[in-house]
């Protein structure tokens, strides 16, 4: 059997040329390619800004999706203002992957998987809401950027009897480089994780077969630790059942 094709978000940056002549780069780290690649699968990197017909074409063409961390989500995707603690935005991303998942979650079977950002947005796509900055709303500081990113930050609590549970068994460290998290969730998700001291939501699944499960941290830098690669192996178990279906 051939190896399933997974969609991997990318993050748009912009960086100048020569100091001048700004341009807009697709990005991504190469953390994640690689937690596919080691767990069986092929990356195809999602450009954004495709029209609303090619990301059709390319979600039927796909055997799953990774929806990665990177910039924020716009406030105003969710009802709220943008203030000062946001950072970059880039709304063709937002507007490439609100549609692209609403798709593929509506209209496929495929799983989804999604990280820091990823969880963010799924969230958003189904209709929830973040706390556009934690600190802000009274929870600690997650965003702790100056820490090595293969580093734990925190612990977590995970729910008994989630797909979450069973991927990680007794892991509970985790590493932590956000500022924004949900406030409420979306239609049809659980809470499967917070963390200990200030019950932020840390991951997120629907109930069910289908794997579509989305966690806070980042568990592409973590994946030396096997409950960690477990999240892209078992990612790719239900790709694969998906593609021989």
């Amino acid at each position: 059997m051939k190896k399933p094709l997974i969609g991997i978000s990318c993050n748009a940056e912009r960086h100048l040329i020569a100091g001048i002549n700004p341009r807009l780069y697709h990005t991504l780290s190469d953390k994640y390619v690689n937690g596919i690649i080691k767990a069986g699968g092929i990356p195809v990197l999602i450009p954004n800004g495709l029209d609303h017909d090619s990301l059709k074409e390319l979600a039927d063409d796909l055997d799953g999706f990774l929806f990665s961390g990177g910039c924020d989500v716009d406030p105003n995707c969710y009802g709220k203002e943008k203030d000062g603690t946001v950072g970059d935005i880039w709304p063709i991303r937002d507007e490439t992957e609100l549609f692209l998942l609403k798709h593929v979650l509506e209209e496929t079977e495929k799983p989804v998987f999604g990280i820091c950002r990823g969880l963010q947005i799924m969230n958003v796509a189904l209709g929830g809401t973040l706390f556009v900055d934690l600190e802000n709303a009274g929870k600690k500081r997650h965003s702790l950027i100056d820490n090595p990113r293969g580093d734990f930050s925190h612990e977590i609590i995970v729910e008994d009897g989630t797909r979450l549970k069973g991927i990680l068994k007794e892991e509970t460290r985790v590493n932590s480089f956000h500022h924004q998290a949900i406030e409420q969730l979306g239609k049809g998700l659980v809470a499967t994780a917070y963390s200990v001291d200030d019950r932020v939501i840390e991951a997120i699944e629907m109930p069910g077969e289908r794997y579509i499960l989305a966690v806070q941290w980042h568990p592409e830098e973590l994946t030396d630790y096997e409950a960690y690669q477990r999240l892209f192996d078992e990612f790719l178990i239900q790709a694969n059942k998906t593609k021989a279906a």
